[in-house]
């Protein structure tokens, strides 16, 4: 396993509040090429499972991302706990267990990061999600949305 550096964009004075992201992935057959083991928690267009080239920054004296070979059909969504209660946590968790969906938190138990398998049912999780949304239980970033999930809520 190897921790790939992923440089952030700054969206705002606070946020991200890191300009890195390291990231876990391991090692395919092909040179340079990692596969994501871990939820992105702030680098957009990225799921668990994706492929990516990696190079060696020498100077920083990290692996550093250098392109996306190909996704691999999980989305990523985060959530931000807006009603920080233990009872709403666990309803949102297990929105995302029943559903067939793993999820990695920050240092603080309230933003957390969700991996949707392609065989989740995002039709049904994201309504679930919207309804959260509205009563300000939640907030929700559809980091990357795969493209099976899409055709699901276009269906």
């Amino acid at each position: 396993m190897f921790q790939v550096a992923f440089d952030l964009p700054q969206e705002s004075a606070t946020w991200p509040p890191f300009s890195t992201e390291r990231i876990w992935a391991k090692k395919t057959s092909a040179p340079y090429q990692l596969e994501v083991q871990s939820v992105p928690f702030f680098v957009r267009d990225l799921s668990r499972g994706d492929i990516i080239r990696a190079k060696p920054d020498h100077e920083r004296r990290e692996l550093v991302f250098d392109g996306l070979v190909r996704h691999s059909g999980h989305s990523t969504i985060r959530v931000i706990l807006r009603d920080k209660t233990d009872e709403n946590r666990d309803r949102v968790l297990e929105m995302f267990r029943a559903a067939g969906s793993s999820w990695e938190f920050t240092s603080v138990d309230f933003h957390f990061a969700v991996d949707l398998p392609g065989e989740v049912d995002y039709r049904s999780l994201r309504s679930m999600l919207v309804e959260a949304t509205s009563t300000g239980a939640i907030e929700v970033e559809e980091a990357f949305v795969a493209p099976a999930h899409v055709a699901q809520l276009d269906a």
